[in-house]
């Protein structure tokens, strides 16, 4: 169960990266989709929706609405994918984020333009800290309310926005999918483990 949960969120973090013909290549044939697929049949997760998990047009089709939504427009991107654009206090939330990676010991593989707080990052410090659950077996308590904080104070809080500003601006259905699948996600992530956190300190 953790594995698939560990790969469901490196699998949902794909579509943020900047686009390039390897990995545009697994949207396109499918491969990316069907194993996100299984992941969240063995779940019981967030089901497909009526668009697609295949990617119907070229890389460079893909590449130009990526760079439109997610990179650059009139006084910044449309759909921002750094979480501190969604808050009321960037900075506070930037070194928040940071000091949850540091203390959990993630380092993100950093880009000039890509801070901390991105969208990518934040997905795959999530499969880190579930990935630690196998091998910190009396530490499984606290990974899981780190978990549950990090999902309730960061990716809960702007999810929903950046899924609502996708469905009004995006062309390409897989965008419009790949967003809503880690919205929905996020949102089931943040029930589960709350519920699983109240249960541990109820029975503790």
């Amino acid at each position: 169960m953790s594995d698939s949960r560990k790969r469901l969120y490196e699998l949902l973090a794909m579509p943020f990266r900047f686009p390039d013909g390897t990995l545009t290549g697994k949207f396109i044939d499918g491969s990316w989709g069907d194993e996100l697929s299984g992941h969240l049949s063995i779940l019981g997760s967030a089901s497909s929706g009526d668009n697609p998990l295949r990617l119907d047009v070229s890389d460079e089709a893909f590449q130009v609405e990526f760079i439109s939504l997610f990179e650059v427009g009139m006084g910044g991107a449309p759909c921002p994918l750094h979480s501190g654009y969604y808050s009321r206090d960037r900075m506070r939330d930037l070194e928040e984020v940071v000091r949850f990676y540091r203390f959990f010991d993630y380092e993100p593989n950093r880009t000039p333009d890509r801070f901390p707080d991105h969208l990518v990052f934040e997905l795959e410090f999530m499969a880190h800290l579930v990935a630690r659950e196998s091998v910190e077996t009396d530490a499984i308590d606290s990974l899981q309310l780190a978990q549950r904080d990090f999902v309730t104070r960061h990716l809960a809080g702007w999810t929903p926005q950046l899924h609502k500003g996708i469905e009004e601006r995006a062309s390409i259905p897989f965008i419009k999918e790949a967003v809503r699948l880690t919205d929905l996600l996020i949102g089931e992530e943040r029930d589960q483990l709350s519920t699983g956190v109240r249960q541990a300190i109820q029975n503790a």
